[in-house]
């Protein structure tokens, strides 16, 4: 009796570990995009002075995450893991009840963009894994002993699970789960199949350096820029269910969206003008001209942006989305996102000359195989190590 409550009391805690390995692993799929995630939970508790922070913060707990569920896999350090297990569940189940309380319009981000949840499935989630630890910490007691090589497929995981994030950070996320993901077709008003109709857009006119700029109200610069007027322009505004809408305008504010629509396009997106490398943008972008492709600079509006540089401007959520790195590189093949790559992973420009001249569909393929192989290789070595050595 005493032997089969221990065996449940272990599968309860793997249970929990596979569950937290899972959630980490998303989110260190995507080290920006969790950032975002947690910059949301800041903003809702009130807690803005930590926005600076808000990257690092959900960096550290994608690792916390990921190495807690290595440990519970596992079965190491049990007593430590056990107190830090039931800390997370705890802490998770009581803000997943706040959340279910209030309903804000935000997604819970548990498993990064892979999986999307709603709060009450959020909680009832966390319930659940409240229940498992229940059952595999009480009595707080008598955890057992895991045997040696546990300990030595623990501590191979761990500088693993270092490497994945920093890789992920570095070259972008291996898996992109995004509304931009490569594969997926752009809006394109050209088109025929989408509803349509008209709509009034309140415009801002500010000046700076005697050069006038429209911006939105979600999209206002910062204090460089001095304030001059309202301005309203009529806009036709097309919706559709299954494709994503890139919207961006020139320095009079307007709506220039088919552009990244029509032929072969590169965007480089800027969502922070003042930490972007715009020597290197410039050259990439001439790069990208003299192979017969067309450069698009999207950014949005801000100190740093060379005067003499011919930019766009969008809003920060949808660049931030289209490409993970700032600055980084979008390939669009008549609407369609072929590939994407950071700034210092955009090809040169002989290599250009050969991406241009493929196929579209078979240099998606050679992209997207090459990542999600992997992403399953790295997932698989994972598993292995924690599961049979």
């Amino acid at each position: 009796m005493k032997k089969a409550h221990h065996r449940l009391r272990r599968l309860c805690a793997f249970l929990i570990g596979l569950v937290f390995l899972a959630s980490g692993l998303l989110k260190l799929l995507d080290p920006v995009g969790t950032g975002l995630i947690i910059s949301e939970y800041l903003k809702f508790f009130h807690i803005g002075f930590l926005q600076g922070a808000s990257k690092a913060l959900g960096m550290g707990l994608s690792l916390l995450e990921a190495a807690t569920g290595a440990a519970l896999v596992t079965g190491v350090f049990r007593k430590t893991t056990a107190i830090i297990t039931s800390v997370l569940v705890l802490f998770f189940t009581a803000v997943t009840f706040i959340l279910w309380l209030a309903n804000p319009e935000m997604d819970c981000g548990c498993f990064g963009e892979a999986i999307h949840l709603t709060h009450a499935q959020t909680l009832l989630k966390n319930l659940v894994l409240l229940a498992l630890a229940l059952v595999a910490f009480l009595p707080f007691q008598n955890f057992g002993v895991s045997r040696r090589g546990k300990y030595v497929a623990f501590f191979l995981a761990l500088p693993s699970l270092v490497f994945a994030l920093w890789y992920n950070h570095r070259h972008l996320p291996m898996i992109d789960f995004t509304e931009f993901a490569p594969g997926v077709e752009l809006f394109a008003s050209l088109d025929n199949d989408y509803q349509e109709m008209d709509g009034k857009v309140p415009t801002f006119i500010y000046e700076r350096d005697g050069q006038r700029g429209s911006f939105s109200l979600n999209n206002l610069p910062d204090s460089t820029w001095t304030f001059v007027g309202v301005d309203t322009l009529s806009r036709s505004v097309y919706r559709s269910e299954d494709k994503p809408v890139l919207s961006f305008r020139d320095a009079e504010g307007t709506y220039q969206d088919e552009m990244a629509v029509l032929g072969k396009v590169v965007t480089f997106s800027v969502y922070d003008p003042g930490k972007a490398d715009w020597p290197l943008i410039r050259e990439q972008a001439a790069d990208v001209r003299a192979q017969g492709a067309t450069p698009l600079v999207l950014t949005v509006p801000g100190e740093g942006i060379p005067q003499d540089f011919p930019v766009y401007y969008g809003d920060y959520k949808p660049l931030i989305t289209l490409n993970r790195a700032n600055g980084g590189a979008t390939y669009i093949d008549n609407g369609e996102i072929i590939s994407k790559w950071s700034p210092k992973d955009v090809p040169s420009g002989s290599e250009w000359t050969g991406l241009l001249e493929r196929d579209s569909v078979d240099a998606f393929t050679d992209f997207t195989v090459k990542r999600r192989i992997k992403a399953q290789g790295f997932a698989l070595y994972l598993l292995a190590l924690l599961l049979l050595l």
